[in-house]
């Protein structure tokens, strides 16, 4: 029964909360997970003479938004965080776990 934290525990945890932490985390591992992609297949790709989806113009393509865009994500800019919608879509198309992008 320790674990169970108190009324008080809770909203100092809630005082502290900076969603810029997280934000930061998910978009550097939106990176790694699409770059390890994209090594992992390239080969492929290139012996079907076919383009490589991990490509990040070809993620911005798949998940519907500019380019630009795309690349903010990526490296973090916090003038534009990103969407649960724009989040969940990386999940499904990277199809890796929703926990990889905490870590």
């Amino acid at each position: 029964m320790s674990n169970i934290p108190t009324f008080q525990e809770l909203q100092k945890k809630m005082a502290n909360f900076n969603l810029s932490d997280y934000q930061a985390t998910i978009c550097k591992n939106i990176k790694r997970i699409r770059k390890e992609l994209y090594e992992e297949y390239k080969s492929y790709y290139k012996d079907n003479n076919l383009d490589n989806p991990y490509s990040s113009q070809s993620v911005a393509e798949l998940l519907g938004i500019s380019y630009e865009y795309y690349k903010r994500l990526e490296s973090f800019d916090k003038s534009k965080p990103i969407s649960i919608k724009i989040f969940l879509k990386v999940v499904v198309l990277f199809n890796k776990d929703i926990n990889d992008f905490f870590i």
